[in-house]
């Protein structure tokens, strides 16, 4: 008996069964466990895909508020969620500003063996952040049309001046937002010519006469005795006339056909006394006059020639390279499209060369520094908007930019020879590889628009902003285009 008892113990059949039943739960629910975990995973990798994305897409496109970049936020999570077992993802906060968005997404899945413990849901959380950033030092110069044009309005009665400033203003406070100095920025008001600033008179690139003063004269008076009188006159008629484009409806005709000499009583005829005249110099240059040195920066030898007047005919002076964002503020407040009675037209060459110079290492302005082959230390810019076809043209023998001739086929000719000139001087940019963004604002004339499409670096930096809407989207583009959105976590 005792021996069967001890046999019995000692048979071991029939024990990896009872073994085996004894270690499947936990084995079961290990795996079970691993499964869920490697869902959990995969349910994060993917909720953070979505918050990277959805973060960059916003940093990368138009400046919104909260309550928009959650909407456009919400769409790109939409169209990009396509794992149906990650259940009611949303944004759960979302901040942003003009350095950067922040956006955190929340969701959760089922598991599959875990419920088992109690646990009917497992969260799921991401977060990421993306900034905008400037890498390394940047020079813009922007060159904005300060002409008589831009005093029309929009369908809504924005002038364009204001919608201008609006633009260049949201530009300046969006790229100057440190004050580490890795951007400086020019502004060129240009219109038939620039102003330089008086404070350089006297500098080696500038061709200025000495003021002067015409004495006055007295009045030289004579007895006559016969007039000659208007007896006949053309008709009138309803005319348009313009002024750099715009249209002013004005009555044309009326003048004298037939003049007869008529005897009359005795009266005075007077000529002469004319008042002392003051002829200041107050900025304004034009054109060098040397072969081709209008077109580049090349020849700072060559002087720009400035020229005297009995008041102030050009307008705000350039603000050259700076780092001081108050300052360019306050100049771009202050552009005018006139002063008095002066109307200024349109001369597009005049704006880019000096966008050039602002930017170039060379006299006249030297505040830029020496070209990079790569355009990288430093990346130059230039920020080229117009309003409308040139109007003017070169004149070679002062350096002076008058009318485009009466005559149509001359004028052709002239205002060909005057869009050459400024694809010219962006083609002289694009061999500094200056990138140029330019800017056609409600801009009708084809040949206007092909001419600042060419001078473009490509057609990525051409913009044809067709109302004062799409001049402050334009210029948002180009500022959010100078700086690199990237993932700061």
């Amino acid at each position: 008996m005792i021996r069967k008892i001890r046999d019995y113990f000692r048979d071991k059949s029939g024990q990896f069964a009872v073994l085996t039943g004894l270690l499947m739960v936990p084995m079961i629910g290990a795996g079970g466990l691993a499964i869920d975990y490697g869902r959990h995973v995969a349910a994060k990798n993917h909720l953070q895909a979505l918050a990277d994305a959805a973060s960059l897409g916003l940093a990368s496109g138009k400046r919104l508020d909260e309550t928009e970049s959650r909407k456009e936020a919400e769409a790109m999570i939409a169209a990009n969620n396509l794992i149906d077992w990650v259940h009611d993802v949303e944004i759960s906060d979302i901040d942003s500003n003009d350095d950067f968005v922040d956006m955190r997404l929340s969701a959760y899945i089922r598991p599959t063996f875990m419920r088992v413990l109690g646990y009917e849901t497992l969260p799921v959380q991401a977060y990421a952040k993306a900034e905008r950033a400037l890498m390394g030092s940047v020079e813009v110069s922007l060159i904005l049309d300060n002409t008589w044009s831009m005093s029309e309005t929009d369908k809504n009665g924005v002038s364009k001046i204001s919608a201008l400033k609006s633009a260049a203003t949201q530009m300046v406070k969006e790229l100057m937002t440190t004050e580490d100095g890795a951007i400086r920025i020019a502004l060129v008001p240009y219109a038939d010519y620039v102003n330089v600033g008086t404070q350089y008179r006297g500098k080696g690139w500038l061709s200025i006469p000495n003021d002067y003063t015409v004495a006055a004269t007295e009045k030289v008076c004579t007895t006559q005795t016969t007039k000659s009188v208007c007896v006949e006159k053309a008709a009138t008629y309803s005319c348009t006339t313009y002024t750099d484009g715009v249209p002013t409806q004005t009555t044309c005709g009326g003048g004298c056909t037939k003049y007869e000499t008529q005897t009359v009583a005795p009266y005075q005829s007077c000529t002469g006394g004319a008042a002392a005249k003051n002829y200041t110099w107050y900025g304004c240059v034009g054109s060098r006059m040397t072969g081709t040195t209008r077109l580049d920066d090349q020849s700072p030898s060559v002087p720009y020639p400035g020229y005297l007047d009995t008041s102030q005919k050009c307008l705000n002076p350039i603000v050259p390279l700076t780092t001081d964002k108050s300052k360019l503020l306050k100049a771009v407040d202050a552009m005018i499209i006139n002063i008095g009675s002066y109307k200024p037209a349109t001369y597009i060459p005049a704006g880019v060369v000096w966008g050039l110079n602002t930017l170039s290492p060379k006299e006249p302005f030297d505040q830029g520094a020496e070209y990079d082959p790569e355009n990288r230390k430093p990346r130059k810019v230039a920020v080229l908007m117009t309003d409308g076809e040139n109007t003017l043209r070169f004149n070679s023998a002062d350096g002076k930019h008058p009318a485009l001739s009466s005559t149509a086929a001359t004028a052709a000719k002239q205002l060909a020879q005057t869009n050459a000139d400024t694809l010219s001087i962006c083609s002289n940019m694009k061999k500094q590889n200056i990138e140029i963004y330019t800017v056609a604002f409600m801009v009708d004339d084809e040949t206007a628009k092909t001419m600042l499409e060419s001078c473009a670096t490509d057609k990525n930096h051409y913009f044809d902003a067709s109302d004062t809407s799409k001049l402050l989207e334009a210029f948002t583009a180009i500022s959010k285009s100078l700086r690199v959105v990237r993932l700061a976590i």
